[in-house]
């Protein structure tokens, strides 16, 4: 981990209409770490993609699992990062 907080980017589908499931899952992400996140990126993509990344390292993708992580799922990948 990054000394000054974990550094999180959140690549998500547009044209999927991903954003406000991104959002939720954000939020609630934040809610409980928010005391260890240095920054947390959102990028706006395409091709189905969402995709977090923590410290650079991917810890959840969605063409890889064929599904969107559940909430308590999406936490302890982020969690386990500290």
């Amino acid at each position: 981990m990054n000394e000054d907080g974990l550094e999180i980017v959140v690549e998500y589908c547009v044209p999927c209409s991903y954003l406000s499931r991104t959002m939720w899952l954000v939020g609630d992400v934040l809610t409980d770490l928010q005391e260890d996140i240095k920054s947390l990126t959102l990028v706006p993509s395409s091709s189905g993609r969402f995709e977090w990344t923590v410290d650079g390292e991917l810890v959840y993708s969605k063409a890889q699992t064929d599904r969107f992580p559940d909430l308590d799922e999406l936490k302890m990948l982020v969690a386990n990062k500290l």
